[in-house]
């Protein structure tokens, strides 16, 4: 597996990776739209856009890094870098592929300086929190909340200790 920056071309399998996870995931709440290849060039103003290729080439992963720098970000708070829209194809899910580049994620913030990372997940992706524990996150449910789409669980990790 190769981990890179993401760029245009990769513009039609960032919208794929992101439908696929977080589209109609859930009959309550959640995305019900496919996203969009210009969602790519929104994510990469805003944030660090990076993705996984498989031995193959094929790009098998996506995430985002909101610099704790940045003038904003969705949970992120002064300090914080946020981790964002991270997915994973179907079939690489429990390869690793998450697991790294949620790490090289971590790693990027801590040096930019940051003293902390957020992120927030949707209360049915259990999968997800599950990676994000394992990694030195921790629930922070005084900072949840909702937004149109539905509930937002927020994790945060502490950088300036090692996690």
């Amino acid at each position: 597996m190769r981990i890179r920056e993401a760029n245009e071309t990769d513009a039609a399998r960032a919208a794929a990776l992101w439908t696929e996870a977080y589209t109609n995931q859930n009959p309550a709440e959640g995305r019900k739209e496919p996203y969009g290849e210009d969602e790519l060039t929104g994510a990469a103003s805003a944030a660090t856009v990076l993705v996984a290729e498989s031995v193959g080439g094929e790009v098998v992963g996506i995430v985002a890094l909101v610099p704790a720098t940045a003038p904003r970000g969705v949970v992120a708070r002064v300090g914080e870098a946020e981790l964002s829209r991270l997915a994973i194809a179907a079939a690489a899910r429990g390869d690793g592929v998450g697991r790294a580049l949620a790490q090289r994620v971590i790693a990027l913030a801590r040096a930019e300086g940051a003293a902390r990372m957020a992120l927030w997940s949707r209360p049915y992706q259990v999968q997800a929190h599950s990676l994000y524990e394992s990694l030195g996150f921790r629930r922070a449910p005084g900072r949840d909340g909702r937004d149109p789409l539905g509930r937002r669980l927020v994790f945060t990790l502490e950088l300036a200790t090692g996690g």
